[in-house]
């Protein structure tokens, strides 16, 4: 099962029941380049979404009227996720409170008129610690997300909760064709008779491999000038943000699992599930991509992204991971043992001269038998066309 909740408020939730429509946002400077690092995050989070994947609404506002609404699927549509740049973001009838940049169409599926208020969710405690939903805690101590996965159980109590409080009785389902509006004082979904057709253009167009060539290609012109020069400079504001493409690595992941089957080495055969930027823990560690295939078993891939060359370094972060997920020690991964979780690292060329130690770091990891041994990719980009792995042996 594969779910997402988006975060909207009482003055933008009847909007989005209007229209059917689920998006995040944020400030969008009109003279800034696309390939600027501080809305990719968002992108990221809902390139993840695909035709079929169930939607859940978090109303957010004050603590006795926060709640989880749904349940809503993705639109069957291309693009699946499209774009609203500059003011276009304040359409439809958003003015000024919120600007939604990034958008995916809804259609309803098992529509329940009561919310599930947020204390039930996530402060009243479960019989087992098992059903805690601590990727929804994860995001309330982290901060703001317009757009969270739940792991495959998560999403499961939480439509249970939602069944429940309604007895089971929805008001729609994926036969209706009417129209959804809010109750606001009465704090409920309603049904109208005549559905809104969502105005505006969608359109999407960006392309994760360009931007990693114009960073990789800005990095490298750095380098040369720093090297030529021998003394420190100045590196432009615009340009310091750029330095780092790991984000647009990324986002090709989210946008391609389960599409592309390049990549089904390193992301795993059969992708039943998977999340991006997965919280792991009180001090907000997040996992860059975890997958979750089945091919005649459970297998879950922990995949460590990085935009510079491995070093020995990077164990540490994969020997966290993996306990926290491992059910023989932090046990947040139902099934998940020493036999089916996959450490995967995908990095750019290696170095030669650290080439020894790395190997060695990795080596030592796969004695300990924590997990199955870590598996090495590296990528080259070919500016804007496409993208080339390479597994390596050590």
């Amino acid at each position: 099962m594969r779910a997402h909740v988006f975060i909207v408020n009482d003055e933008t939730f009847p909007i989005h029941l209007k229209y059917l429509f689920a998006g995040t946002g944020a400030s969008y400077r009109e003279q800034e380049s696309i390939w600027v690092d501080w809305h990719i995050g968002l992108l990221s989070d809902i390139k993840r979404v695909r035709s079929g994947d169930f939607v859940i609404f978090y109303i957010e506002g004050s603590r006795s009227t926060n709640g989880f609404y749904g349940i809503f699927k993705i639109a069957n549509q291309n693009p699946v996720v499209f774009h609203t740049p500059y003011d276009s973001g304040f359409q439809p009838g958003l003015q000024n409170k919120a600007k939604l940049i990034y958008r995916t169409l809804l259609e309803p599926f098992e529509v329940y008129a009561e919310g599930v208020p947020e204390w039930e969710v996530l402060d009243k405690l479960p019989i087992y610690a098992t059903q805690i939903l601590w990727s929804l805690i994860y995001r309330k101590l982290k901060g703001k997300r317009g757009c969270t996965p739940l792991l495959p159980w998560e999403a499961e109590l939480l439509i249970d909760m939602i069944r429940n409080k309604n007895n089971g009785k929805y008001i729609a389902n994926d036969k209706f064709t009417g129209g959804f509006d809010w109750d606001k004082k009465c704090r409920r979904i309603i049904l109208t008779p005549c559905r809104h057709s969502y105005p505006t253009q969608r359109s999407y167009t960006f392309n994760p491999l360009e931007a990693i060539c114009y960073v990789q290609t800005h990095r490298k012109s750095f380098d040369a000038f720093y090297c030529k020069q021998k003394k420190f400079i100045t590196f432009p504001q615009y340009l310091r943000r750029n330095r780092s493409y790991e984000s647009y690595l990324q986002l090709y992941f989210t946008e391609n699992i389960g599409i592309d089957s390049k990549i089904s080495d390193i992301v795993g055969y059969n992708p039943i599930w998977f999340g991006n930027e997965v919280a792991c823990g009180i001090g907000m560690q997040k996992i860059d991509i975890l997958t979750i295939c089945y091919n005649n078993k459970k297998n879950y891939r922990i995949i460590e992204l990085k935009d510079e060359p491995v070093n020995e370094n990077i164990i540490e972060a994969i020997e966290y991971y993996v306990n926290w997920a491992s059910q023989q020690a932090g046990r947040h991964l139902e099934d998940a043992f020493a036999g089916n979780i996959q450490p995967v690292i995908v990095a750019p060329p290696h170095k030669p001269k650290n080439w020894q130690s790395v190997a060695k770091a990795f080596i030592q990891y796969n004695n300990k038998k924590i997990s199955l041994p870590i598996e090495y990719f590296e990528f080259t980009v070919n500016c804007g066309r496409s993208i080339n792995f390479n597994k390596i042996n050590y």
